[in-house]
């Protein structure tokens, strides 16, 4: 392993990095998550309690872990109580105020920055540079989320366990009832897809162009601006500025933090995939879901705490409010993790470009297999300068071509396996730290496959296993999602899904609270269910049990 004396952890950020890292990533995410732990840390933990070399995000074949050294977990242990005070109280820059008032601006201002520059017009090293810069902003901001979710845990917790204990009679539904029917930025970017597809299903022009056409040259059609063949050119860009409006708002979500993975910004294929599956009449109205979903949670709020006495109605009121203000936040919070990845990705593939042009690489997107050590002398010697030309000679081909290829093969390799999620892997370690992991164990055997129910219902139906966004063309209506975890980005897929079921995750995920939004089961961290399953098994997914059977002709 590459750093000695220390724990290894698949938890946190690395939920949102479930494949193997590609190589200019690892390079940098590594000192960039270390740097932003620290300075966390030393705000809710207090000065020196996390020094140097005490954390970081290594690789292991090919996976990110977070690594703690074993002295600097034993000291940051000893500091969690006052860590806790810290953030409930929303110290400096940490908790919801100090996201809203600080945490986000700034990330925000970063990118702004940023955007102010051109990336045709910037030289290698500062191309270089700005791509460092905001991935630092990304995970600095990333770091500071890690502040609101214990928040949000905690009210969901206190209340869940209020409810279920003094509140909850025979026949009442189950406390995340109380918590559906709010928006949060997935649930506002399903509603205005929606209304998107609403728009066009107005022109039957459009709709039959949008239907028939394949997905893959609408997308291209978006971004080039060609209108597709047999579609009116003012109606086809007036179609195209709606989009593009909501893929700035809503189109940096991402599938992982790895950069080198495009955003729907980039490729937007999946969303007009869920624009077709709208335009037949499939999924139903999230406006009208949410309405019900209201109405359903203010009627029981109602019931409820009418039958409490004085005091019991109090506190039930009060941590329903608690739990209410927080979970919409975290979800906000973590669809923004992103901000900055779709002019971070312009900026590398400038790069990637200009070293097309050096002999350096085949394509653009080569540079995401680039160690960083490979770009940075790329750089210094000149071959990512604006209009750099060819300077190698004697190569049949792009010096880095072999480098590359091998690199693409061997993270194939590395896809196949199923990371575990502590190392070392010793007994004492599951004894001391499995239960606080968002996943199950890896060794299990048998057709019943087990997680955890994080939302009701039961359905039989066939598997789709995708491991990203390359495969979400293949999703079917009525399938069950199989993935290794969901993020916002992955929200689109949701309409299509008869059941969720990934690696990682918990009742208090992503996951979690969008399937209860859709009223669709979920079995959530079972630890190995894209390695056991396979697409087109018929499955049975048990959200109240949190099963998963393999069903047999």
């Amino acid at each position: 392993m590459p750093y000695p004396n220390g724990l290894y952890f698949r938890a946190s950020i690395v939920e949102q990095l479930p494949d193997p890292l590609t190589p200019l990533f690892a390079d940098l995410v590594d000192g960039s998550v270390a740097r932003s732990l620290q300075a966390l840390m030393a705000e809710a933990l207090g000065r020196n309690v996390i020094r140097d070399g005490d954390v970081g995000l290594p690789t292991v074949n090919g996976y990110a872990y977070y690594y703690y050294r074993t002295s600097g977990l034993l000291r940051m242990t000893g500091r969690l109580v006052p860590a806790v005070g810290a953030l409930a109280r929303g110290k400096a820059h940490m908790g919801i105020e100090g996201w809203r008032g600080f945490s986000h601006p700034r990330y925000e201002q970063t990118i702004k920055d940023w955007q102010a520059k051109p990336p045709a017009e910037l030289t290698g090293a500062e191309l270089l540079a700005g791509a460092q810069a905001l991935l630092d902003a990304g995970t600095v901001y990333y770091t500071a989320v890690q502040s609101i979710i214990p928040l949000s845990t905690s009210s969901e917790l206190a209340f869940r366990t209020f409810y279920d204990k003094l509140a909850r009679r025979a026949g009442d539904p189950p406390a995340q009832t109380f918590l559906l029917g709010y928006d949060s930025e997935p649930i506002r970017a399903e509603k205005s897809l929606w209304d998107l597809a609403a728009w066009a299903r107005s022109d039957p022009g459009l709709t039959s162009v949008l239907l028939e056409r394949p997905t893959a040259e609408l997308a291209e059609c978006q971004r080039t601006g060609s209108p597709p063949a047999g579609v009116d050119d003012a109606l086809w860009q007036e179609w195209r500025f709606a989009f593009r409006e909501y893929l700035d708002l809503y189109g940096h979500a991402v599938y992982n933090l790895d950069f080198a993975t495009p955003v729907a910004a980039d490729d937007p294929s999946t969303l007009l995939a869920t624009v077709k599956f709208y335009l037949r009449g499939q999924g139903t109205d999230p406006h009208e879901r949410q309405r019900l979903l209201t109405e359903r949670r203010e009627a029981l709020t109602e019931q409820v705490a009418a039958r409490l006495g004085p005091r019991r109605r109090t506190a039930f009121l009060r941590l329903l409010r608690w739990a209410q203000a927080t979970a919409p936040v975290r979800e906000d919070a973590l669809a923004d993790v992103g901000l900055a990845w779709p002019l971070l990705r312009r900026m590398l593939l400038e790069l990637g470009r200009r070293l097309v042009a050096s002999g350096v690489i085949t394509e653009p997107a080569d540079v995401f297999w680039l160690r960083f050590q490979e770009v940075r002398t790329a750089v210094e010697f000149g071959l990512a300068a604006p209009g750099a030309q060819a300077v190698i000679t004697g190569a049949d081909r792009p010096v880095r071509a072999a480098a590359v290829e091998e690199r693409r093969m061997l993270w194939r390799g590395q896809a196949r396996a199923a990371a575990p999620q502590m190392l070392p892997e010793r007994p004492w370690m599951e004894k001391a730290f499995g239960s606080m992991m968002p996943a199950a164990s890896q060794r299990q055997h048998g057709d019943v496959i087990k997680g955890v129910g994080a939302s009701s219902g039961r359905v039989t139906a066939p598997a789709r296993v995708l491991g990203g966004p390359r495969d979400f063309g293949r999703m079917e209506p009525g399938d069950v999602l199989v993935a290794r975890i969901t993020t916002p980005a992955w929200t689109p897929l949701f309409v299509m899904a008869s059941a969720i079921v990934t690696d990682v995750g918990g009742p208090l995920s992503h996951s979690s609270i969008v399937a209860r939004e859709y009223g669709i089961p979920a079995v959530l961290g079972t630890g190995a269910a894209t390695q056991r399953l396979a697409t087109g098994q018929q499955v049975t997914v048990d959200g109240d049990a949190g099963t998963v059977t393999i069903e047999h002709p």
